[in-house]
């Protein structure tokens, strides 16, 4: 094995200008610049910490100004709130000494008084920038260097505001880098979501944005090509690594360890998933991993506004004689029939959309749905034989949307706002029909669900949202067959505690709702006295063997049983509750003919049409290696996917969606 001297007791803190950054972390005290290529040493004073300081927990980021022979070069540390260290390199005196400088002031004045830090510096084009830490004003600040003679003079200028992301109610907390390399400055900003039913945040987003330094503005990156970021949570400092040409197998991906530091997450910028991978052992970087993705392109392409009915180039469907049109759609099915018949005018006429009537289609599984919001296009995937089709997403959809849940090939689905704007419509849509209803309007739900298909007369829509000032919850509930508004009610509970509801399942009249953690709830959807809605029972949730964070999945198998899956973080441990007529929870080892799907807040339990997809419980991801949907076997205790001989006992070498999606019966009624 080879040693090298300078790494000895040392962590990387930053890589500029080809000199790799070494402190003796935790402590952080002492500091030293390395040459790789030069094998070159540059020894620090010792950072003598000050009362109040806590090394680590004080120590932010750091930052080389330019190569440490130019003139004015300058080492910097943001080493507590609102205060640099910095240390001039190119200095002629025999020894270098550090100084510290409050930016408190500064910050102030640009933020319009609000007190704020400095993280993520980075280098660009020869100048120094970095991000404040205020949510609401948030700016890219550069740090204006001047050296004249023995002074050195550093100022806060404020440069250009950069992208947010958070949203209504949805608790969308995120983490921002600022990385330059030679020209070019990059924003990327990772977002993750606390949702009910997970006890551990989950990444909802994944944002890398571009300065165009002639315009001063942020442009949207779709897609890195052979490039990628590689991104530190685990390690305080949040550091951030950029290769503009690593290669076609790491490339086009946003790279980060978690915070736990034992998982890499893959972003794929094109395609909207994440690839989970375990973190290499102590013998192997993150750059020698050979991490799994999806290398393979979709293809498609959109109807344009001028009429260009051009499929590969080659043919044309206009040239095609309507009748051979018509004998096409013959050998048609499902979504390839949807799919051929958004494809032109002629088409539609070729395939009328009564082309199929309840209980003429029959299918095997349900299909898991996909909105694809940058691409304007839903997709379908198929999790036995893993086909995949495409629709054009319609003109009302478009946009940010929100899956609630599905039932009977119908969608609830909500248009996501920003602060200071009007919540969106709640609508149902179908898919397989194009029919949309939208709901009359009601305040924002943190989640909700529906009885029936909107088409049927007992279908009820209900949901569940909390306000902070009165710090109540509040029920809504809308018949949609009566044409009535929403009927809202406060809820109270059996005990003292303000439990968070996730999911619910319509059984008989009652409403189950799911808790935080894992118990559950019954509330009557039909109150007659007062204003008041009773939870009327109250059931803590299941003793479980997971040692990790949790997922709760809630659902209704038949009229008369209620399931509770709770899977581990990663996928390590999966246990499945039943409730028993005395209101207890118990453990089963087998679903016997049920299949569960589960996606979120959206889960199925239906019985299997086939026995070979009995026992099982399917998931919204897929094996990175052969792109197939994963499923958890009962009988083997493994996970599989269609080629049943491989298993795998976690969710390591999968990817998922980002992207808001569902698991959907198709349904033509």
């Amino acid at each position: 094995m080879y040693r090298i001297p300078s790494f000895l007791g040392r962590r990387v803190q930053g890589c500029f200008y080809g000199w790799v950054i070494l402190s003796n972390h935790p402590h952080n005290d002492i500091w030293s610049l390395w040459n790789p290529k030069t094998s070159k040493t540059i020894r620090l004073p010792r950072l003598i910490p000050k009362k109040g300081d806590r090394g680590s927990s004080s120590l932010r980021q750091c930052c080389l100004s330019s190569p440490p022979d130019d003139h004015g070069s300058i080492f910097m540390l943001t080493i507590k709130e609102y205060t640099i260290a910095f240390c001039r390199l190119d200095c002629k005196r025999k020894r270098l000494k550090w100084v510290e400088m409050s930016y408190a002031k500064q910050m102030k004045n640009i933020t319009g008084g609000y007190d704020g830090f400095l993280h993520s510096l980075t280098c660009c084009n020869g100048k120094v920038y970095a991000l404040n830490s205020v949510r609401s004003n948030g700016f890219v600040i550069q740090i204006d260097i001047v050296v004249k003679g023995t002074e050195v003079v550093i100022s806060l200028l404020p440069y250009v505001e950069h992208h947010q992301s958070y949203y209504i109610n949805d608790r969308l907390a995120s983490v921002s880098f600022l990385k330059g390399c030679c020209t070019e400055l990059f924003y990327i900003e990772l977002s993750f979501v606390k949702e009910d039913h997970v006890e551990a945040k989950t990444v909802g987003d994944v944002h890398v944005f571009k300065l165009d330094t002639t315009d001063i503005r942020w442009e949207k990156l779709e897609d890195l090509k052979e490039a990628a970021f590689f991104l530190d949570l685990a390690h305080g400092g949040y550091s951030a690594f950029y290769s503009p040409a690593i290669g076609l197998e790491l490339g086009g991906y946003v790279h980060f360890l978690d915070r736990s530091g034992l998982v890499i997450n893959s972003y794929n910028i094109k395609n909207k998933t994440i690839a989970l991978s375990s973190m290499p052992t102590r013998h192997t970087s993150m750059l020698e991993r050979r991490l799994q993705g999806d290398h393979g392109e979709i293809k498609f392409k959109q109807e344009e506004d001028s009429g260009n009915d051009e499929v590969d180039g080659k043919l044309r469907l206009v040239d095609i004689p309507l009748d051979v049109l018509k004998t096409i759609m013959e050998l048609c099915v499902g979504v390839e029939y949807l799919n051929f018949r958004a494809t032109c005018k002629k088409c539609q006429i070729a395939a009328p959309m009564n082309r199929w009537s309840k209980g003429e289609y029959s299918l095997v599984s349900p299909w898991l749905m996909v909105l694809d919001k940058e691409r304007g296009v839903i997709s379908f995937t198929d999790p036995m034989f893993g086909d995949k089709y495409y629709i054009k997403t319609p003109k009302e959809l478009i946009g940010d949307m929100v899956i609630h849940c599905s039932l009977g090939g119908w969608v609830l689905i909500r248009r996501r706002t920003r602060k200071g704007t009007r919540e969106g419509s709640l609508m149902f849509y179908n898919p397989f029909t194009s029919d949309i209803r939208v709901l009359p309007p009601v305040p924002h739900l943190d989640t909700c669900s529906f009885s029936a298909p909107p088409t049927s007369s007992d279908c009820m829509v209900v949901g569940f949202t909390f306000t902070p000032c009165s710090r109540k919850w509040r029920v809504y509930m809308h018949f949609v067959a009566r044409g009535s508004l929403w009927i809202g009610f406060n809820l109270s509970f059996c005990d003292d505690d303000l439990p968070s509801f996730h999911s619910g399942t319509q059984w008989h009249e009652y409403l189950y709702a799911l808790y935080y953690d894992g118990g559950l709830g019954f509330v009557h959807t039909q109150p007659t006295i007062g204003t008041y809605v009773q939870i009327s029972a109250c059931f803590k949730g299941p003793r479980s063997s997971c040692r990790s964070p949790k997922q709760h999945f809630l659902m209704k198998c038949d009229p008369f049983l209620v399931i509770l899956v709770i899977v581990g973080e990663f996928g390590e441990c999966v246990e499945v509750f039943k409730l028993n007529g005395s209101y207890e929870w118990e453990k089963t080892e087998s679903l016997g003919r049920d299949t569960i799907y589960i996606c979120g807040k959206a889960c199925l339990c239906i019985e299997a049409k086939t026995p070979e997809i009995a026992n099982r419980i399917y998931f919204p991801c897929v094996r990175s290696k052969n792109r197939k949907i994963v499923f958890y076997s009962l009988e083997t205790r493994r996970y599989h996917t269609s080629d049943v001989e491989e298993s795998f006992g976690d969710f390591m070498g999968t990817q998922h969606h980002l992207d808001q999606h569902v698991w959907i019966e198709p349904c033509w009624s």
